[in-house]
């Protein structure tokens, strides 16, 4: 039974919990889900909504973060030899694509910063203006972030790493990687449709509840827009590159894309990427160890949804947001997204972190996490699956390229 449910697309759960969250608000049965539950004078302080979307969001982050630690772990435990000259090459054209991504999204959000998309703290948790801390020095956001609990995983990751190469217990590693994430992907397809209808269902109950949920729209129309423009850049980058007409890349690429909107994996996504990169004029078997380590740090699309989440909600919450913080953010949220697990919607556990890192409030973190994940399996996350895709892809081949046309520049490692 729970086999035939794991086989069910995500997107199809997804969409009948937020359809069963508008069915019970167009009923009027909305107050049954968002009362705590109880009877007479016993109450656990708990409604049905807000454990369903406890039901994710409360494991996600410790299993988020020994995720982070076995991943960094076993890929550095079963690691062999230094950086070859090829990936040096593909490298440089995930760092290009992830400059852009972080441009074109600082752009969107100073060109439409006037945009309302997120409610005011007071009307969401209560919190009132003048409990609203002001900015904080530079020294001090940069010191927060090096020390935050998700930089740290990652130290702890390294540490885990060595040591278990020290050990040889590098294949060992890696198998208990691939179940924990295998895990991991079974359990967010029980746990996200579970909290979209928590999510939809609470927001919905608010007295200004349509609103906010009507809101994201504008933000939704930002997103696609910037997602839209770094696409468009990088099959022209690619095009010129490869000396090929840019109606050749675009039918290379485009069925990865179709893939990758429908999976919302990274991972899932790789046997497309690499039919892709065969498209694109490289060998498919000699891509693959390149686009394959792109699936796990060159996450162009979740540096740029991270991005673009953060500085609005730092504009709702009353923080000042120059060109400075702007520019931390998106550093803060490159790092953070090479961290991302390739499974759906888990980078948005990150949001939360890098908004407390900004002088956001815990409470305020913890209500936008809960109000975007409305949306984000349904179409954020699949926008940004597709761009770290398409990346990895035009990357890879772009690097392969440029590498047999100067061999000689750099000796293989």
């Amino acid at each position: 039974m729970l086999e035939k449910f794991h086989r069910i697309p995500l997107l199809l759960l997804v969409i009948i919990a937020a359809a069963l969250a508008t069915l019970v608000y167009l009923t009027g049965a909305t107050g049954f889900f968002v009362a705590n539950i109880g009877a007479g004078q016993f109450s656990i302080g708990q409604s049905i909504a807000s454990l369903a979307k406890a039901s994710l969001f409360a494991p996600l982050k410790p299993l988020m973060y020994a995720l982070i630690i076995m991943s960094i772990g076993s890929s550095i435990a079963i690691s062999r030899g230094g950086l070859g000259a090829k990936f040096v090459r593909v490298f440089a054209f995930f760092i290009t694509f992830s400059t852009i991504g972080a441009i074109v999204c600082i752009t969107g959000f100073t060109v439409f910063s006037n945009l309302t998309v997120l409610p005011d703290p007071a009307l969401a948790t209560g919190e009132i203006s003048d409990k609203i801390s002001g900015s904080i020095p530079y020294a001090a956001k940069i010191y927060g972030v090096i020390t935050s609990e998700l930089m740290v995983s990652i130290y702890a990751g390294i540490i885990f790493g060595y040591a278990l190469k020290r050990l040889e217990f590098g294949r060992e590693a890696d198998k208990a990687s691939d179940l924990f994430q295998t895990g991991f992907r079974k359990f967010l397809q029980f746990t996200i449709p579970l909290a979209v209808f928590g999510s939809i269902t609470g927001a919905l109950s608010e007295p200004n509840g349509v609103a906010t949920l009507g809101n994201l729209v504008p933000f939704v129309g930002v997103y696609m827009l910037t997602f839209g423009i770094v696409w468009v850049v990088m099959l022209i980058v690619t095009s010129l590159v490869l000396k090929k007409p840019l109606s050749f890349v675009f039918r290379a690429v485009f069925p990865q894309a179709v893939v990758a909107l429908s999976t919302s994996s990274s991972i899932a996504t790789l046997p497309a990427t690499k039919v892709a990169c065969d498209q694109l004029g490289a060998n498919g078997d000699e891509a693959t160890p390149f686009f394959t380590i792109g699936a796990t740090i060159n996450m162009v699309g979740t540096l740029m949804g991270l991005t673009l989440l953060s500085l609005y909600t730092m504009k709702a919450y009353g923080l000042p947001v120059s060109t400075g913080d702007q520019i931390i953010v998106a550093l803060q949220s490159l790092i953070y997204s090479v961290s991302a697990a390739g499974v759906p919607s888990a980078s948005i556990v990150l949001l939360g972190d890098i908004l407390t890192s900004q002088n956001v409030s815990p409470e305020y973190a913890s209500y936008i996490v809960g109000l975007i994940i409305t949306i984000d399996t349904l179409v954020l996350d699949r926008l940004r699956t597709a761009l770290n895709t398409q990346s990895d892809s035009m990357s890879t081949v772009m690097g392969l390229h440029v590498y047999y046309k100067k061999p000689a520049v750099l000796g293989e490692a």
